[in-house]
């Protein structure tokens, strides 16, 4: 776990997370819309599970809402949700937003990043897998999982022969 978090230092202060505005969690704030008008994206349970969904439970459902009501929601299904402000990952002059979501169960979750483009949400990358190992990662590891340099977009996929928790650089498959 330290070497990833090493990594993960190293590869923001080489790959320059320039914005002080990322933040994680339920709530973000982000300028999804324009830039000089902050907008906040809130994870909401939309729908109440019971049991494991493995086991013939019902899971539970979620979307990410909006505070600008010219924001469609993002409907993101099941499981809990970790929010992060990207930044311009593709140079559209807004932020785009990643979802960290759980699994229905197990330790490996999902990153999906998504830009609002002509009046939708749309996925720009290809949805990728995070082995936890079921450690929960800290702010910092989930903020530098993906970035821009040079215009190309890249993301740290954890290295699944072992588990040290090693990060390997990819770069990222655009959709």
């Amino acid at each position: 776990m330290k070497l990833l978090f090493i990594l993960l230092s190293i590869g923001t202060l080489s790959f320059g997370q320039t914005s002080n505005d990322k933040k994680e969690g339920e709530k973000i704030e982000g300028y999804f819309l324009a830039k000089g008008r902050k907008i906040t994206a809130t994870s909401v349970r939309t729908k109440e599970g019971s049991g494991n969904p493995i086991e013939n439970g019902t899971p539970a459902e979620y979307e990410i809402q909006f505070s600008d009501s010219k924001l469609k929601p993002i409907k993101a299904g099941c499981c809990e949700i970790i929010l992060v402000n990207e930044g311009d990952l593709n140079n559209d002059g807004t932020d785009e937003i990643s979802i960290y979501q759980a699994p229905m169960n197990g330790c490996t979750f999902t990153m999906s990043t998504y830009s609002y483009n002509n009046g939708n949400w749309k996925q720009i990358v290809t949805p990728f897998l995070i082995p936890t190992g079921c450690n929960q990662l800290n702010n910092d590891e989930l903020q530098s999982r993906i970035f821009l340099q040079h215009k190309k977009l890249y993301y740290y996929e954890t290295v699944s022969d072992n588990d040290s928790g090693e990060v390997s650089l990819k770069k990222m498959p655009v959709q």
